[in-house]
Protein backbone atom coordinates (compact mmCIF):
# COMPACT_ATOMS: atom_id res chain seq x y z
CA UNK A 1 0.00 0.00 0.00
CA UNK A 2 1.43 3.35 -1.01
CA UNK A 3 1.73 6.33 1.30
CA UNK A 4 -0.95 8.08 -0.74
CA UNK A 5 -3.32 5.14 -0.28
CA UNK A 6 -2.59 5.13 3.46
CA UNK A 7 -3.44 8.84 3.66
CA UNK A 8 -6.60 8.29 1.64
CA UNK A 9 -7.62 5.40 3.91
CA UNK A 10 -7.19 7.59 6.99
CA UNK A 11 -9.31 10.29 5.29
CA UNK A 12 -12.06 7.72 4.68
CA UNK A 13 -11.87 6.56 8.28
CA UNK A 14 -12.20 10.17 9.43
CA UNK A 15 -15.20 10.63 7.14
CA UNK A 16 -16.81 7.47 8.53
CA UNK A 17 -16.29 8.91 12.02
CA UNK A 18 -17.96 12.14 10.85
CA UNK A 19 -20.98 10.18 9.61
CA UNK A 20 -20.40 10.35 5.84
CA UNK A 21 -22.11 7.15 4.61
CA UNK A 22 -20.30 6.98 1.25
CA UNK A 23 -16.95 6.84 3.05
CA UNK A 24 -17.48 3.19 3.99
CA UNK A 25 -18.01 2.36 0.30
CA UNK A 26 -14.84 4.27 -0.58
CA UNK A 27 -12.91 2.40 2.11
CA UNK A 28 -14.18 -0.88 0.69
CA UNK A 29 -13.12 0.09 -2.84
CA UNK A 30 -9.64 0.94 -1.57
CA UNK A 31 -8.93 -2.07 0.67
CA UNK A 32 -11.79 -4.51 0.14
CA UNK A 33 -9.64 -6.81 -1.97
CA UNK A 34 -7.01 -7.00 0.73
CA UNK A 35 -9.67 -7.57 3.38
CA UNK A 36 -11.10 -10.38 1.23
CA UNK A 37 -7.67 -11.99 0.73
CA UNK A 38 -7.09 -11.98 4.48
CA UNK A 39 -10.59 -13.29 5.20
CA UNK A 40 -10.17 -16.05 2.64
CA UNK A 41 -6.78 -17.06 4.03
CA UNK A 42 -8.46 -17.61 7.39
CA UNK A 43 -11.98 -18.65 6.37
CA UNK A 44 -10.88 -21.01 3.58
CA UNK A 45 -13.81 -20.38 1.25
CA UNK A 46 -15.23 -17.56 -0.80
CA UNK A 47 -18.67 -17.50 0.80
CA UNK A 48 -17.29 -17.23 4.34
CA UNK A 49 -14.75 -14.63 3.22
CA UNK A 50 -17.52 -12.47 1.76
CA UNK A 51 -19.46 -12.71 5.03
CA UNK A 52 -16.34 -11.87 7.01
CA UNK A 53 -15.66 -8.76 4.91
CA UNK A 54 -19.26 -7.58 5.36
CA UNK A 55 -19.10 -8.19 9.12
CA UNK A 56 -15.75 -6.39 9.22
CA UNK A 57 -17.22 -3.32 7.54
CA UNK A 58 -20.04 -3.29 10.09
CA UNK A 59 -17.55 -3.61 12.93
CA UNK A 60 -15.42 -0.80 11.46
CA UNK A 61 -18.48 1.44 11.40
CA UNK A 62 -19.39 0.50 14.98
CA UNK A 63 -15.84 0.83 16.34
CA UNK A 64 -14.82 3.96 14.42
CA UNK A 65 -14.81 6.09 17.56
CA UNK A 66 -11.92 3.97 18.88
CA UNK A 67 -9.77 4.78 15.84
CA UNK A 68 -7.12 7.41 16.51
CA UNK A 69 -6.37 9.65 13.51
CA UNK A 70 -2.62 9.52 14.11
CA UNK A 71 -2.42 5.73 13.90
CA UNK A 72 -2.04 3.35 10.99
CA UNK A 73 -5.53 3.00 9.51
CA UNK A 74 -4.60 0.07 7.30
CA UNK A 75 -3.29 -1.96 10.23
CA UNK A 76 -6.43 -1.06 12.20
CA UNK A 77 -8.75 -2.21 9.39
CA UNK A 78 -6.80 -5.42 8.79
CA UNK A 79 -6.67 -6.23 12.50
CA UNK A 80 -10.45 -5.86 12.69
CA UNK A 81 -10.83 -8.10 9.63
CA UNK A 82 -8.55 -10.71 11.14
CA UNK A 83 -10.39 -10.66 14.47
CA UNK A 84 -13.80 -10.87 12.75
CA UNK A 85 -12.56 -13.85 10.71
CA UNK A 86 -11.30 -15.66 13.79
CA UNK A 87 -14.56 -14.90 15.65
CA UNK A 88 -16.56 -16.08 12.63
CA UNK A 89 -14.81 -19.44 12.64
CA UNK A 90 -15.18 -19.85 16.41
CA UNK A 91 -18.94 -19.27 16.08
CA UNK A 92 -19.09 -21.95 13.38
CA UNK A 93 -17.31 -24.33 15.73
CA UNK A 94 -14.27 -24.51 13.48
CA UNK A 95 -10.83 -24.33 14.99
CA UNK A 96 -9.61 -20.86 14.06
CA UNK A 97 -6.36 -21.24 12.20
CA UNK A 98 -4.61 -18.62 10.16
CA UNK A 99 -2.71 -20.10 7.23
CA UNK A 100 -0.45 -17.32 6.08
CA UNK A 101 0.83 -19.37 3.14
CA UNK A 102 -2.57 -18.94 1.47
CA UNK A 103 -2.06 -15.19 1.65
CA UNK A 104 1.11 -15.30 -0.44
CA UNK A 105 -0.63 -16.38 -3.68
CA UNK A 106 0.65 -13.29 -5.41
CA UNK A 107 0.79 -14.50 -8.99
CA UNK A 108 -2.95 -15.11 -9.29
CA UNK A 109 -3.73 -11.38 -9.38
CA UNK A 110 -4.93 -9.58 -12.49
CA UNK A 111 -1.56 -8.11 -13.50
CA UNK A 112 0.05 -7.17 -16.76
CA UNK A 113 2.82 -9.50 -17.91
CA UNK A 114 5.73 -7.64 -16.26
CA UNK A 115 3.97 -7.32 -12.92
CA UNK A 116 2.88 -10.97 -13.04
CA UNK A 117 6.52 -12.02 -13.57
CA UNK A 118 7.55 -9.87 -10.60
CA UNK A 119 4.72 -11.34 -8.49
CA UNK A 120 5.80 -14.87 -9.40
CA UNK A 121 9.41 -14.08 -8.50
CA UNK A 122 8.36 -12.55 -5.15
CA UNK A 123 6.09 -15.51 -4.40
CA UNK A 124 8.97 -17.90 -5.11
CA UNK A 125 11.28 -15.88 -2.86
CA UNK A 126 8.75 -15.87 -0.02
CA UNK A 127 8.26 -19.62 -0.38
CA UNK A 128 12.00 -20.09 0.14
CA UNK A 129 11.80 -18.47 3.58
CA UNK A 130 11.31 -20.66 6.62
CA UNK A 131 7.98 -20.65 8.42
CA UNK A 132 8.92 -18.06 11.06
CA UNK A 133 10.41 -15.74 8.45
CA UNK A 134 7.21 -15.97 6.37
CA UNK A 135 5.15 -15.16 9.48
CA UNK A 136 7.34 -12.16 10.22
CA UNK A 137 6.96 -10.89 6.63
CA UNK A 138 3.21 -11.49 6.77
CA UNK A 139 2.67 -9.63 10.04
CA UNK A 140 5.07 -6.81 9.20
CA UNK A 141 4.27 -6.16 5.55
CA UNK A 142 0.83 -7.60 4.89
CA UNK A 143 -0.80 -6.85 8.23
CA UNK A 144 1.33 -3.69 8.56
CA UNK A 145 2.14 -4.43 12.20
CA UNK A 146 4.91 -2.78 14.14
CA UNK A 147 7.85 -4.86 15.35
CA UNK A 148 6.25 -4.90 18.81
CA UNK A 149 2.91 -6.14 17.39
CA UNK A 150 4.69 -8.74 15.25
CA UNK A 151 6.58 -9.97 18.31
CA UNK A 152 3.36 -10.24 20.31
CA UNK A 153 1.57 -12.12 17.52
CA UNK A 154 4.47 -14.55 17.21
CA UNK A 155 4.99 -14.94 20.96
CA UNK A 156 8.62 -13.77 20.86
CA UNK A 157 10.55 -10.81 22.23
CA UNK A 158 10.71 -7.52 20.35
CA UNK A 159 14.44 -7.93 19.73
CA UNK A 160 13.94 -11.47 18.42
CA UNK A 161 11.22 -10.19 16.09
CA UNK A 162 13.48 -7.41 14.83
CA UNK A 163 16.27 -9.92 14.11
CA UNK A 164 13.81 -12.28 12.39
CA UNK A 165 12.40 -9.51 10.21
CA UNK A 166 15.90 -8.35 9.29
CA UNK A 167 16.97 -11.88 8.40
CA UNK A 168 13.84 -12.39 6.28
CA UNK A 169 14.40 -9.07 4.49
CA UNK A 170 18.02 -9.94 3.76
CA UNK A 171 17.09 -13.40 2.43
CA UNK A 172 14.32 -11.94 0.26
CA UNK A 173 16.68 -9.32 -1.11
CA UNK A 174 19.25 -11.99 -1.94
CA UNK A 175 16.65 -14.26 -3.58
CA UNK A 176 15.20 -11.39 -5.60
CA UNK A 177 18.60 -10.11 -6.74
CA UNK A 178 19.65 -13.60 -7.82
CA UNK A 179 16.28 -14.25 -9.49
CA UNK A 180 16.45 -10.96 -11.38
CA UNK A 181 19.98 -11.73 -12.59
CA UNK A 182 18.84 -15.16 -13.77
CA UNK A 183 15.92 -13.59 -15.71
CA UNK A 184 18.03 -10.93 -17.48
Amino acid sequence: MTDGERRQLNIYLGAIRDGVPEALDSLYLLVGGRMFALARSIGKNISDAEDIVQDSLVRIALKIKSFSKDTNGYAWVMKITRNVALDFLRKKGVRAEENIDDFFNLACGDYDEDKRDDAILLEQAINRLDSDERKAVYYTYYMDMTVRETAKSMGISKSAAARLIGRAENRLKSFLENGTKERD
